[in-house]
């Protein structure tokens, strides 16, 4: 990364300032203060020197690392996260995961970042409002995110955008008066094809997305998508879906698995627009329960009887791993999301995609030592095992050089599904 500072003038590198951003993530410590009275002790000093290969007497001040990360470029950040999933990809580390054995599953999905108040400043410029009942006018940044998902639980950020009311190129002022998850969508994959051009991708998307500007983007990309339908997206699509299926017995799969039985129903070659798409239902019912839970996707994929538990179950299902996995852990599991860890855009921009970085490390971490299962039953929680990691780094000195050349020349394997 460029470091726009005067290196006459510097006394921590920006790898140095980064790391202990990233360990604040890691350790969930939920603020930046915290880094004064959690981190700086002489053990994390030598833990951070071997990370970031700076000879250092101390750690940085949180307020050091602010001023340090609102200067950073926001896209050499998010291309240092990108890079650290495609290196999976490349060493085929996530090649059991992928659907059919031949796609990738991307999801794509919007949430609250922060909430600034009703009172604008500086930091409220370009934020997305909202009226509120009193006459005020509330201020809030979400963003856009598109994880990699996997069945064993995984959710590593691939790309993001920043819903913002900016001007941007091509577009009038009028155009982004109120961005919203729909345009950065239209933003955001094209950067990711751009990103993985031959990447053979399943975009799971939920019923926001269903509509032609959509179907015609996969196929532009040669993406194949599974998407929520629902009632009123498509309406010819749906129930030309609903008038077929009774007259397709043989498009008809029952699947048991754990107690809980499915009745899968499907039809291709469904018109609309001049393209054909496919839907599947999937009807679940639980052992012990009478109400079922119904799913129905549209899809550019063939199904067939072969295929439809795996396009449903390892498909079309996975999707809520990035609000549950993703969004949900970030914002409630120790790492505090929503909260500003500084008050200038740009700086906030790079905490939050900091922590998507420290979060795929720490994926990476939990599965290194087990899995969440085996986390859960030794240490109680994923958070203890958090604060243990703080503890070590606090009072277990580094090994001396010899030995721990000898410990990083040892191979490791990290097991990715301890599902």
């Amino acid at each position: 990364m460029s470091d726009p500072r005067d290196p006459d003038l510097i006394d921590y590198g920006v790898p140095v300032l980064v790391w202990t951003a990233i360990l604040v993530f890691v350790c969930r410590l939920e603020a930046r203060r915290q880094i004064h009275h959690r981190l700086n002790v002489h053990t994390v000093t030598a833990y951070l020197a071997r990370l970031a290969c700076q000879a250092l007497h101390r750690v940085p001040h949180g307020d050091t690392v602010a001023a340090v990360v609102r200067r950073l470029v926001v896209e050499e950040l998010a291309g240092v996260r990108t890079d650290l999933v495609r290196s999976l990809i490349e060493r085929r580390q996530l090649e059991k995961f992928r659907l059919l054995a031949t796609d990738y599953l991307i999801t794509l999905d919007g949430t609250g970042h922060l909430v600034l108040g009703d009172r604008p400043s500086r930091f409220t410029e370009g934020c997305l409002t909202q009226a509120l009942s009193n006459g005020g006018t509330l201020y809030y940044r979400p963003v856009l995110e598109a994880k990699l998902v996997t069945r064993s639980g995984l959710a590593l950020s691939v790309e993001t955008e920043f819903l913002e009311n900016i001007p941007r190129e091509g577009r009038s002022d009028e155009e982004y008066k109120q961005d919203c998850e729909l345009k950065g969508a239209y933003r955001l994959l094209p950067r990711l094809k751009d990103q993985f051009p031959q990447l053979p991708i399943c975009l799971l998307l939920d019923g926001l997305y269903v509509g032609e500007p959509m179907f015609a983007l996969c196929q532009t990309c040669r993406w194949h998508f599974l998407m929520i339908l629902r009632e009123g997206s498509l309406p010819s699509v749906h129930d030309e879906f609903y008038r077929l299926a009774p007259l397709r017995p043989d498009q008809t799969r029952i699947y048991y698995h754990q107690g809980v039985r499915q009745v899968l129903r499907w039809a291709n070659d469904i018109a609309y627009r001049g393209r054909t798409v496919g839907v599947l239902e999937c009807v679940e019912t639980p052992k012990g329960k009478s109400e079922p839970t119904t799913w129905l996707w549209v899809t550019n994929i063939p199904i067939t009887s072969e295929n439809c538990t795996r396009l449903a179950n390892s498909g079309g299902r996975q999707r809520w791993r990035i609000e549950n996995k993703g969004f949900h852990v970030q914002k409630h599991g120790g790492y505090a999301m929503e909260h500003a860890y500084a008050n200038e855009p740009t700086a906030a921009k790079n905490f939050y995609l900091l922590l998507q970085i420290a979060h795929l490390f720490v994926q990476l971490f939990a599965c290194r030592v087990g899995g969440k299962k085996d986390i859960k039953a030794r240490l109680g929680s994923l958070r203890n095992l958090a604060a243990d990691l703080l503890e070590s780094l606090r009072t277990a000195p580094l090994p001396p050089p010899a030995e721990l050349a000898a410990l990083l020349a040892k191979a490791i394997q990290i097991r990715l599904d301890t599902s």
